[in-house]
């Protein structure tokens, strides 16, 4: 009686647990896998998932997750930002992983200046996706998502168009910026800066053009450059960060200018980096002048370091002067990769597309100086300036169309000095004819040697143009009554 009231019990308890587990396995999530992909079948991270209205999982960068099977039926919404979303049902519990297809959206268009010819190198960004604009001007980003679809290039204004994700072409209308500066010296930033900013919030500047590294081969600003430190280069006049930072309040553009190859500083210093007089067994120096040897790799390094430096501080734009090699070159100076024409031209081309591409994902613009007479000349003119290469690479060129500059019968005129408006005219009609593409011209305007007016001639030439310009004074001396009122 004993062992049969047992066994009833144990069979009791048995049916007991049998159904306290039966049901306790029916009340259990049981999961399963989503994948999602796009309609290229590329996976899809950070799609979401909702069912009822409540999220329940997001996708990983494999575009994969794992969700909770609880009933007998489920309504997925799997949507992610820069494609359609998909409403899926489930019958059942998928026994293998679940792929939804997301299309992409896709937004196609043109990139063009006020004159309707595409530009190039515009970044287009929709949400997280981006697109970089050809020769054309024409973008395609896939993943694009609607809302506000920003274009941006170094050294134009940036735009802003609204996209409903709808299909069909867009066009996107920007405008290269017209910088209005006039040369602020080292010396000038640390000891008259306040004089500036007053001189640009008063007139119609909106740039401030600031010597970082000069002629002298002294860094002016507080730099932290090893090299620059070591030869004796760092002249700590004045703080770079809070000088960006004060002009960027008043919504000043900040061109920051490195004189590049003429360094007497570190021609003596670290003559290993110096062009090499073989006659005299020292650093070659002509007219006080003294060059780094453009191929030298510590030498190139140097002034890359001072521009990554500088676009760290906050500039806008890099802007390189002496970019180029010694125009006065006795047979007897030498280079560490020679001077031939083909070598010249490489080697300034080459440091320049480095330079793009080193600053330009840091945000800043690159400019290059190139001297006056080579918007006219064919070729390099012998220092590796070719004008149709150099506007090929940079953001901004810069000729240095200072009429003393131009010898007697330069464009008919006997002295050319005597006539600052004409000279500038024919400088820069030959120059803009000659551009391989969409290129931001801005040049230098003499403001030494002239009266008001004179200066004002070369400000309108630049100005009938749709240029912007930069006055050029070695001692920061400024025509003041050359300027017009508050931009």
């Amino acid at each position: 009686m004993k062992r049969r009231t047992q066994f009833r019990l144990l069979v009791a308890l048995t049916i007991v647990w049998a159904l306290w587990a039966g049901w306790s396995l029916l009340g259990r999530a049981t999961p399963y896998e989503l994948r999602a992909l796009d309609d290229l079948g590329a996976p899809i991270a950070s799609a979401v998932i909702d069912v009822s209205g409540e999220q329940v999982g997001t996708t990983s960068d494999s575009g994969r997750v794992e969700l909770e099977w609880t009933r007998s039926g489920q309504v997925l919404e799997v949507s992610a930002p820069g494609h359609i979303p998909r409403t899926i049902t489930l019958s059942e519990r998928p026994e293998v992983a679940v792929d939804v297809v997301l299309k992409a959206r896709v937004l196609r268009g043109r990139v063009v200046d006020p004159d309707g010819a595409g530009v190039e190198g515009a970044i287009v960004t929709a949400g997280s996706a981006s697109a970089t604009s050809d020769s054309e001007g024409q973008f395609q980003i896939r993943g694009a998502e609607q809302g506000e679809v920003a274009v941006a290039r170094p050294a134009w204004i940036s735009a802003t168009i609204d996209w409903a994700g709808g299909q069909g072409e867009v066009t996107i209308e920007v405008e290269p910026f017209a910088a209005r500066a006039v040369h602020i010296s080292g010396e000038a930033a640390r000891d008259r800066l306040d004089e500036f900013m007053t001189m640009a919030i008063e007139t119609e500047l909106n740039s401030l053009m600031v010597d970082l590294k000069d002629e002298s081969g002294l860094v002016w600003y507080d730099t932290d450059n090893e090299t620059a430190r070591e030869i004796g280069a760092a002249f700590d006049a004045y703080d770079l960060s809070g000088l960006v930072e004060r002009a960027h309040q008043e919504g000043l553009y900040v061109i920051g200018r490195i004189v590049l190859f003429n360094d007497p500083v570190a021609a003596i210093r670290r003559p290993d980096m110096a062009v090499w007089d073989t006659a005299a067994n020292a650093p070659f120096s002509s007219r006080g002048q003294y060059f780094l040897d453009p191929t030298d790799p510590e030498a190139r390094r140097y002034g890359m370091e001072l521009a990554v430096e500088a676009c760290e501080g906050g500039v806008d734009e890099v802007q390189f002067d002496y970019v180029r090699f010694p125009d006065d070159r006795p047979e007897e100076i030498a280079f560490d990769a020679g001077v031939s024409a083909d070598t010249r031209v490489s080697t300034i081309s080459s440091f320049l597309q480095e330079a793009v591409a080193t600053l330009h994902p840091m945000g800043c613009a690159v400019g290059a100086d190139v001297f006056g007479f080579l918007t006219t000349a064919v070729g390099d003119g012998g220092i590796g300036q070719r004008w149709e290469d150099i506007a090929q690479i940079v953001d901004v060129i810069s000729p240095m169309v200072y009429p003393s500059h131009y010898g007697p019968d330069w464009f008919g005129y006997e002295n050319p000095n005597d006539h600052p408006g004409p000279v500038v005219s024919r400088a820069l009609a030959d120059g803009m004819a000659r551009l391989p593409r969409k290129v931001v011209v801005r040049p230098w305007l003499q403001d030494f040697g002239y009266d008001a007016s004179q200066v004002r001639d070369q400000i309108d030439v630049a100005e009938s143009l749709g240029l912007g310009w930069m006055l050029w004074n070695a001692k920061s001396e400024v025509t003041i009554e050359a300027l017009r009122g508050p931009r």
